[in-house]
């Protein structure tokens, strides 16, 4: 049965109640273009500084935005994943074959006299670039989560996220040069990315392909940079992707790797909980 208005708003998510303001909206367009400090963020708008900062804190609120200092600055980054959550549950469900015609109809109608169309194909899997970005705070040494991410990522790799079907472990080569890999024993295995950049303890960096039936074919840049928060480590993860993506690509990586960041490195280091992993896993 469907639930009465009043009650059903109760569940609304708080991105919601961000979006609604078209300042906010403003300044989420503005942080897909580039991080920007607050100072910047402020100088695009009439309203006060204090104005806009009320707004950032709203946003932040939402986990719209997330925060980087570095010094006195305060960077504001875009975090996407609320708004393709809302997407997932309220647009695509939607969505059907026949508005599909309808916008496909209108652009052909809006176009420039001589502009060449663009394919069905090549409207969903045209050339693009996606930067996913977040963060986890884990309450241990940065010593610890490192030693967890270049060490023990096999304890906490979960099943579903092999691709083989009956690998080792999942194995990274902490060294300029080294592989981020499936390890199926016997030599056999699957190469996911080659480390391009380490500073042990507090920057890893790799560099692989994304083929197609995740999405691409593209290039996939990841790292990770670990910051020191009182007792406890500050996980600042980027995924930049370019190539003929698939449309759905960003809203999968964000899912993905929050998904590991949050639900399984994290409860492996302060728990030693594990999460579900192949049999032949040890």
């Amino acid at each position: 049965m469907f639930q009465p208005l009043q009650q059903r708003r109760t569940d609304d998510p708080p991105a919601w109640k961000a979006l609604a303001d078209p300042t906010r909206r403003a300044i989420l367009d503005l942080l897909r273009e580039r991080p920007r400090t607050t100072g910047d963020l402020a100088n695009e708008f009439p309203v006060s500084r204090f104005g806009v900062m009320k707004h950032l804190q709203v946003l932040v609120e939402a986990g719209l935005v997330f925060v980087r200092r570095r010094g006195r600055e305060r960077w504001n980054h875009l975090n996407p994943v609320p708004i393709q959550q809302i997407a997932r549950r309220w647009i695509r469900p939607f969505e059907g074959e026949s508005p599909q015609r309808l916008l496909r109809l209108k652009a052909i109608a809006e176009r420039l006299p001589g502009e060449t169309p663009m394919t069905q194909t090549k409207t969903e899997r045209g050339f693009r670039t996606v930067d996913v970005q977040l963060e986890a705070r884990i309450d241990a040494p940065r010593s610890r989560v490192w030693g967890a991410l270049v060490e023990e990522i096999a304890a906490w790799w979960p099943k579903k996220f092999y691709v083989g079907t009956s690998p080792v472990a999942f194995r990274i080569e902490p060294r300029v040069g080294g592989r981020v890999y499936e390890d199926w024993g016997g030599g056999e295995g699957a190469l996911w990315a080659t480390v391009t950049t380490v500073r042990s303890g507090e920057v890893l960096q790799w560099v692989g392909d994304l083929p197609a039936e995740f999405g691409g074919p593209g290039r996939s840049i990841t790292s990770f940079t670990l910051k020191s928060e009182d007792a406890a480590t500050l996980v600042q993860f980027r995924d930049s992707l370019f190539g003929a993506l698939a449309p759905e690509v960003e809203q999968h990586m964000a899912a993905g790797w929050k998904y590991l960041l949050d639900d399984c490195c994290k409860p492996w280091v302060e728990e030693g909980k594990q999460p579900e992993r192949p049999e032949s896993v040890r």
